[in-house]
């Protein structure tokens, strides 16, 4: 699409002047990752000996107290840290999308106040929830069906056996189109952290999101899938530090560009009423 093409461009336009600070943020979100990573592994080590680098505890069904408070403890803190971080991401990238030249701290813009930080959890718990929810509810008929064939069909004969074969299939393709339905229908959320960072509440974000999307969900998900090649690409080091800042810009260059034909659909034109009012008289 011709949309699509000119977004792109403009974001390798920005990328020429904000590249350096989108790969740093980049790099800066990987390092929080693997920085709290590291410290579950110390702790690991501390705790459990040198034995916790090859036992996989989890898998015994029964691991020691030590090992869960460890794997809980660092799993909240991945939560916590990277969420408000990448919020912070998203900012960054929304601000240049406008044209603003932001250092970039803006990545940390959450950590600032108490009423961000945990606005911004709970924003991500609601999001999390909505989405872990929705995407059950359209697995849930296929996967229903996929386990009463699976389990419950009888084999005793050929022909019982190609029926149950037949609707273990069926039950395949149904969640795989139920699900990417929910694909498109999540689409609907997309908006929902940029309206957030520009002072929107929680629940007003998603609203705002819904309705400016409507229409063009299809189309956002068309638009994500366009960057697919430069996913497979990333495989290697190199790609991998243009594809993500690339995606970043264009997805918010994209975003605010649908923020502002929503904002624009709502304006009117002064004078529009008495018009239509005087129209109206001189037609009666």
């Amino acid at each position: 699409m011709e949309l699509f093409r000119i977004i792109k461009s403009d974001a390798r336009k920005a990328l020429r002047f904000c590249g350096g600070r989108t790969v740093a943020a980049m790099l800066i979100v990987f390092l929080a990752y693997l920085a709290i990573s590291l410290m579950e592994s110390v702790l690991l080590l501390v705790f459990m000996g040198t034995e916790a680098i090859h036992l996989d505890y989890f898998a015994s069904g029964n691991p020691p107290i030590e090992v869960l408070c460890i794997t809980g403890g660092c799993s909240v803190l991945y939560f916590i840290v990277l969420s408000v971080i990448a919020m912070g991401y998203t900012k960054l990238h929304f601000s240049f999308a406008e044209g603003k030249d932001e250092s970039i701290s803006t990545l940390f813009d959450m950590f600032s106040s108490g009423r961000k930080f945990f606005g911004t959890l709970l924003f991500e718990i609601f999001y999390g929830i909505r989405t872990i929810l929705s995407g059950a509810f359209a697995a849930a008929p296929g996967t229903a069906l996929f386990y009463i064939a699976y389990n419950y069909l009888p084999e005793t004969g050929r022909t019982l056996q190609l029926i149950k074969i037949s609707a273990c299939c069926i039950a395949i393709s149904l969640i795989i189109l139920c699900l990417s339905l929910w694909l498109i229908f999540i689409q609907r959320w997309h908006l929902a952290r940029y309206y957030f960072i520009n002072k929107s509440g929680i629940f007003k974000s998603f609203s705002l999101s819904v309705k400016a999307t409507k229409g063009l969900r299809v189309s956002l998900l068309k638009f994500k899938f366009s960057f697919m090649g430069w996913a497979l690409l990333s495989v290697l080091i190199l790609p991998l530090i243009w594809a993500i800042p690339y995606y970043a810009v264009s997805e918010a260059i994209y975003s605010k560009y649908l923020m502002e034909r929503y904002s624009h659909s709502l304006a009117q034109v002064p004078g529009d009423e008495f018009f239509d009012e005087e129209t109206t008289e001189e037609e009666g």
